[in-house]
């Protein structure tokens, strides 16, 4: 045998002893490969699709959903409307979920990944979801730990989880399912709809308060604006106050749902509000609010008066009275519009009936705490919604009147509280003379008069008269006067 051959059956006992050494290590327990393959979904989305209830189990407690009347409801709390956005997080959440890596165990080992069903208690960290349909179960989905990410990061890497009826080994998962609860008030929905056609008219009453004066306001259509009935001549309607019945219970919102007890232990029956809705589609409702006890505080100066502390929450019952009402045909020369309307209003009947079936059915008998911020406008006093009247004053005049010019045979009429004296003797108008072309202007010139020298001595050689003064020369254009002779 040449030394190669020997080197190779030498290579080959080597390795075939590492493996046999290795296999002694694996325990019999560990599967080559699980059931599900990596990248593919979690759970059938048909199974999700199909299901008529869900479980959820947290800490411990579980809360129940079911379908009722094709409706998701919380059994938990009298089969009342669940929250469809919570409940859609999960379904959708379901049916996405992929595996990201698949870990072959047995059973014994599945309390490493906090895994184990038998272990579970107040205190454990497992959670699970049960899927049925028709009273059977169709899965139950197990959640153990978080994976850590193995970059030195915080942040997980995906959670472990298991099926019940799998049991070739755990799964990893991309989605933590950290968004599950079993508290049955997280899971109920928080709002509704009741006076969805709109409200047109609003009666307020409140039988334990004398010092409450009832009052309504209306409208024709819901385009238009409430106003308040009973205004006398110098009163009208605060528009700001009274805006936001428009939208007053189309959604009603609320904190929690109480049980009677509850309810009973928290009222104020003085301070309660009776009030009667009427919508557009001629249906009536009764919603009576209480408000709840305020808890009175000691303070330092007993004597110092205090207003009374307004509440902050009041508890809400609703009723259905009836509705809706058949609506009038409208005239054989009614426009096409008002026509149109009337067909839309008889189509839309039978779901309005329907409508208001479903909430007698899920509203009446529950009682809701609800804040200030719900009840809104109908928790005031009349006097609040009213102002005066503005006067509208008439417009000053700033002309002046037209004097009456009387004429020559008139006469004066007396003033008030004077006696009348002879009138003063008419005046006459003067006439009108027609427009004239204007004249030419004239201009008179002066001609320049000549002042004439002052006289002077007459000289030896000149003419001597009378006093020896030399007669001046005449002006000129004069005769000459004549000179008598002496």
């Amino acid at each position: 045998m040449s030394r190669i051959s020997l080197l190779i059956l030498w290579i080959i006992a080597i390795v075939t002893g590492i493996i046999f050494v290795k296999s002694k290590d694996v325990p019999e327990d560990i599967t080559s490969t699980t059931k599900l393959d990596v990248g593919s979904t979690l759970i059938e989305p048909d199974i999700v699709e199909s299901a008529d209830s869900m479980s959820v189990t947290t800490a411990g407690k579980t809360v129940n959903l079911k379908k009722v009347d094709d409706r998701w409801t919380v059994a938990e709390h009298d089969n009342f409307p669940a929250d469809i956005n919570r409940l859609s997080r999960v379904m959708n959440a379901l049916r996405d979920t992929k595996i990201a890596q698949g870990v072959p165990v047995k059973a014994k080992f599945y309390d490493r990944f906090e895994l184990d069903p038998s272990k579970e208690g107040k205190n454990s960290k497992t959670e699970s979801i049960v899927l049925s349909k028709g009273g059977e179960e169709k899965v139950n989905i197990i959640f153990g730990k978080e994976r850590e990410s193995t970059g030195g990061s915080s942040e997980t890497a995906g959670r472990f989880v298991r099926l019940s009826d799998d049991d070739s080994g755990v799964y990893v998962t991309q989605q933590s399912f950290a968004f599950l609860g079993s508290d049955p008030d997280q899971w109920i929905t928080k709002s509704f709809p009741l006076l969805e056609e709109g409200t047109i008219k609003f009666e307020v009453t409140a039988p334990g308060d004398p010092s409450f004066k009832p009052w309504s306001v209306s409208r024709k259509t819901v385009m238009d604006n409430f106003i308040l009935d009973g205004l006398t001549e110098t009163e009208e309607t605060k528009s700001n106050e009274v805006f936001p019945l428009k939208q007053q219970f189309t959604k009603l919102s609320f904190t929690s749902l109480l049980t009677p007890e509850e309810a009973k232990e928290k009222a104020a029956e003085k301070g309660q509000r009776i009030v009667k809705a009427t919508d557009s589609a001629g249906s009536n409702f009764e919603i009576t609010l209480t408000p709840v006890k305020i808890e009175e505080t000691k303070e330092d100066k007993p004597d110092t008066p205090t207003p009374p502390a307004k509440p902050t929450e009041y508890i809400a019952t609703i009723k259905v009275l009836n509705g809706p009402t058949r609506p009038e045909a409208p005239a054989e020369d009614a426009s096409i519009e008002e026509k149109s309307r009337f067909e839309a209003r008889l189509q839309n009947m039978g779901d309005i009936e329907k409508s208001l079936a479903v909430s007698r059915k899920t509203y009446e008998g529950r009682h809701f705490l609800i804040s200030t911020a719900a009840t809104g406008t109908l928790t005031k006093n009349r006097q609040e919604f009213i102002k005066a009247k503005k006067v509208k004053k008439p417009k000053v005049s700033v002309a002046t009147p037209p004097v009456k010019v009387p004429s020559s045979n008139a006469q004066t009429p007396p003033l008030p509280g004077v006696r009348p004296t002879t009138p003063p003797p008419g005046i006459a108008r003067p006439q009108e003379t027609p427009k004239q072309a204007p004249k030419k202007k004239i201009e008179a010139i002066t001609e320049p008069i000549r002042i004439p020298p002052a006289p002077q001595p007459a000289k030896p050689e000149d003419g001597k008269i009378g006093n020896g003064t030399q007669t001046p020369p005449p002006p000129p254009g004069s005769k000459p006067e004549k000179v008598e002779k002496q």
